[in-house]
């Protein structure tokens, strides 16, 4: 499994099939996406399926589609593979505050090392949990959708 160097240190994993993560909680638990309390029914295929990645830290989880055009739900990330935009389709934590560091650490390494990005948006669910998350994180409001919001971050 490669690892992703950022700021010096070996901060992220970027994962492929695979059936170990590597990453083990102090509690002894693997992390592991069947823990996605966002996108629990998203298998792993989907989710490293062309146009797609997952990558972690120690404390965090984050699945990024790479889409021609803004999703407004799930299954539009089928329809807009393309190279534009990372849209942030899931983000969990196992710790606190280790969302925003993913979420920090994916900004900076994407706008670094994939410069052809236009936008980073999410595909979020229309929940008060994810808007106190994604506004405190930098984001704003892109566009309200029927079943989900798209924050941006620049």
């Amino acid at each position: 499994m490669p690892e992703i160097r950022h700021n010096g240190r070996w901060d992220f994993h970027r994962h492929e099939y695979q059936t170990q993560w590597p990453w083990i909680l102090e509690t002894g638990k693997q992390m592991s996406i069947a823990d996605d309390p966002v996108r629990p029914e998203l298998s792993l295929e989907f989710r490293l399926s062309h146009g797609r990645e997952i990558y972690s830290t120690r404390g965090a989880i984050v699945c990024i589609a790479y889409c021609n055009d803004i999703p407004k739900k799930v299954d539009d990330l089928n329809k807009m593979a393309g190279l534009d935009n990372a849209i942030f389709y899931t983000v969990w934590s196992y710790r606190k505050g280790a969302g925003r560091d993913i979420l920090t650490l994916m900004l900076d390494y994407l706008k670094a090392e994939k410069p052809w990005l236009k936008r980073f948006v999410t595909l979020s669910p229309k929940t008060e949990m994810a808007q106190k998350f994604h506004i405190n994180n930098g984001a704003f409001v892109f566009r309200k959708n029927k079943h989900s919001v798209n924050y941006e971050y620049k």
